[in-house]
């Protein structure tokens, strides 16, 4: 197998999972909101950015590394919450932690993660794991769960704050059934979810630990700036991967102006859309520290386990470094918006 994902390009990983994944497994991952229509705007958004190259610098060596949560991370490309790995590939979790940290960057675990945060963290000693925390309207669930990611190791949490309401993304009719064994393994049966959330949400969480809380789904600024105030050392701009709301705007298109409003209070994040080594540039161009990758990493467990993942990760890295290189960028922390010209055209994907 490892033979043969070192032939196939990253980029069809999608096309091999959806051959070998069971129809109604392939589209819980690739689904969109309801109406099927939003998954492209993150991907158009990254196509209405050019970059704007300087040339006759000297980009021998380019550094790719940052820090992220007071971490130091050498790739600034991290693997998003997916919930439920194992029913995609018996690597699961663990497969993507060992996969992630053998980057060098970091993973967020799913609360729905198929896997224990405990067993994660033991089965990828070294790797730098966040755990996302759901809105879990038990809040004393919530709370032993924290004490369980801290005893573990975790670095940071990250509330995702976006999904007040259960949202359909997969047609029922498509039959989708977790495998035989594969089940939430952080409560034998999830807590209800809080449609009554406020900002104190944040505030609370970060009165019972004191680790870092990077709220996930934040697209308006103000959102962003009132969570910051609130206690949130971190910001995800995401639209949950076009999962949730029909006609959502795209990740990348909302990543400045969430950047504009916390200035430098708080690390700012995007999640969704990224494909490339060039997009990463322009993400972190226009802001953002690092990157975060979904869909990408869940074809990429699929069709090779932790391999696969390490493959469409070393893939990103050397495409992320020749992107630099070309551009005139030594240094990716110093990435900034005059890097870039946008445009006023579609592509489709």
């Amino acid at each position: 197998m490892d033979e043969l994902l070192q032939r196939i390009h990253p980029k069809w990983f999608r096309r091999v999972a959806k051959m070998t994944l069971d129809r109604p497994t392939f589209e819980w991952i690739d689904s969109g909101s309801r109406d099927g229509s939003s998954p492209s705007a993150d991907l158009h958004a990254y196509h209405r950015w050019r970059l704007l190259p300087r040339v006759l610098v000297d980009v021998s060596e380019v550094d790719l590394s940052t820090t992220v949560a007071q971490q130091r991370i050498e790739l600034p490309i991290m693997t998003s919450p997916i919930g439920l790995q194992r029913a995609l590939h018996p690597d699961g979790e663990i497969g993507m932690a060992r996969a992630t940290a053998a980057a060098g960057s970091a993973m967020v675990v799913s609360a729905n993660s198929s896997i224990p945060i405990e067993e994660i963290a033991c089965a990828a000693p070294g790797a730098q794991l966040w755990l996302q925390l759901a809105n879990w309207s038990d809040r004393d669930s919530t709370a032993a769960l924290i004490r369980r990611a801290e005893a573990a190791g975790v670095s940071a949490f990250v509330p995702l704050v976006n999904g007040p309401v259960a949202a359909a993304h997969v047609d029922p009719q498509a039959g989708f059934r977790l495998p035989a064994g594969v089940a939430p393994a952080h409560s034998p049966a999830t807590p209800g979810m809080s449609a009554s959330l406020g900002f104190d949400y944040i505030g609370w969480l970060a009165s019972i630990t004191t680790l870092p809380i990077v709220a996930k789904g934040v697209m308006h600024p103000d959102d962003a700036a009132r969570a910051v105030q609130a206690g949130a050392s971190g910001i995800i701009v995401s639209n949950h991967g076009c999962r949730q709301l029909p006609r959502a705007m795209g990740a990348l298109d909302a990543l400045p102006h969430v950047v504009d409003a916390v200035g430098s209070d708080a690390e700012v994040f995007v999640d969704g859309g990224v494909r490339t080594g060039s997009d990463v540039l322009v993400a972190l161009a226009l802001g953002a520290r690092a990157v975060m990758l979904g869909r990408p990493m869940a074809f990429a467990l699929a069709v090779g386990g932790a391999a696969g993942v390490e493959r469409a990760l070393a893939t990103l890295r050397a495409e992320l470094v020749e992107a630099a290189a070309l551009s005139g960028i030594p240094n990716l922390r110093e990435a900034r918006c005059d890097l870039l010209a946008h445009v006023n055209e579609r592509h489709e994907p």
